[in-house]
């Protein structure tokens, strides 16, 4: 007897939604639900009238809404995902793990907007016994977790830094950018692997300003922190330049790994220059040749994990205490901020939002666009 499919509704038709298009593997979570065998593609939503009708003729979807309240009460999915703005993510995931039928939930990163939001987001799930994954995709990205092999095998010796940048994260002038900056735009992704990779944060010291453009959220921001496992981190993300860069690097005694876009690089530690006199003998770093996986389709492997969780089996890498922590790092950010780039220690007691703090406290403010 062949196993009912599992009925899912996409909640936003947007760019993530079904849109995404950067190779030959399925990129969107649309195309992942209609790979998985199984599961079914069976309702979409969206507020605006021409994505959605664009999506239901490429993927024949009938059950088209304006209203995910609607679609919940009328369709019935068992699993929902939402690929909305963030500042919807906290009612809807309340909204579909309220509904009667859900049993799963995938929320697109950032998780939400105050750390209010996602414990009223996790509570909700937990009450209900609804499962709820948050996209931080990076995690079942092939060649991170390559990386975290690397490192259990001792490829660099004991890890004690972490340092990234990225700039210039999105497009002006198309971008909206109402509540993300690069903070919650790209950095929860980041914050997400470098907790993966280092752990808990003990304490944080971050700066988040508003040097160019019009919108009211952060264009430049950086922060350092120190892990409770000893290790150290530093972060640049800046949206001041034209073109689009980003590096990833674990530091560690005897090598280091860098991560950029699609490719890594190992590097290690190998004797190089000798000063006979002093008898210094000098080291440097050697690019070393390693086997990677093939890349998957971190959308594919996600649903696959969820829906395996779902029937019982295995458990989830991106569950909502791990969006949360992310999250939390972001908002750290934002009170060091507030209190003069003075460090943070963690967890936090102030769970609302730190965007809408600075706004208040005047550092954040609209401005004409030039």
């Amino acid at each position: 007897m062949v196993a009912p499919k599992h009925r899912v509704a996409l909640i936003g038709t947007g760019r993530v939604g079904y849109q995404f298009n950067f190779g030959d593997l399925p990129d969107n979570h649309a195309e992942a639900v209609v790979t998985v065998e199984s599961c079914e593609l069976v309702a979409g939503v969206n507020r605006g009238p021409e994505k959605l009708e664009d999506f239901g003729t490429r993927f024949g979807i009938q059950a088209l809404f304006h209203d995910h309240r609607q679609m919940l009460e009328q369709v019935k999915p068992d699993l929902c995902i939402i690929a909305t703005h963030p500042e919807l993510h906290a009612q809807m995931v309340e909204d579909c793990a309220q509904a009667p039928a859900t049993r799963a939930i995938i929320c697109e990163k950032p998780m939400a907007l105050s750390l209010a939001e996602c414990d009223r987001m996790i509570q909700v799930c937990e009450d209900r016994g609804v499962l709820l994954q948050i996209n931080h995709n990076r995690r079942w990205h092939a060649q991170w977790c390559r990386a975290q092999e690397l490192i259990r095998e001792g490829a660099i010796g004991g890890l004690f830094q972490m340092v990234c940048y990225f700039d210039g994260g999105k497009p002006a002038p198309s971008w909206r950018s109402d509540n993300e900056g690069p903070l919650l735009h790209d950095f929860t992704h980041y914050f997400d692997m470098m907790d993966a990779f280092g752990g808990e944060v003990d304490w944080l010291c971050g700066m988040a300003e508003q040097r160019q453009r019009p919108w009211a959220i952060e264009d430049f921001a950086a922060a350092f922190m120190k892990y409770r496992t000893g290790v150290t981190g530093l972060v640049h993300a800046a949206e001041l330049s034209d073109y689009t860069a980003t590096d990833f690097q674990l530091r560690g005694r005897n090598g280091t790994i860098t991560m950029a876009w699609d490719t890594l690089r190992l590097s290690e530690s190998v004797p190089g220059d000798y000063e006979p006199a002093s008898g210094f003998q000098w080291s440097a770093l050697q690019h070393r040749e390693i086997d990677c996986p093939p890349p998957v389709s971190t959308y594919v492997v996600a649903l696959e994990e969820l829906v395996a969780a779902m029937e019982g089996n295995g458990e989830l890498r991106s569950d909502g205490m791990v969006g949360r922590r992310s999250l939390e790092l972001v908002m750290a950010v934002y009170q060091s901020q507030l209190r003069g780039n003075q460090p943070v220690h963690l967890p936090l007691d102030d769970r609302e939002s730190g965007v809408e703090a600075l706004r208040d406290a005047g550092a954040f403010v609209t401005r004409a666009e030039n």
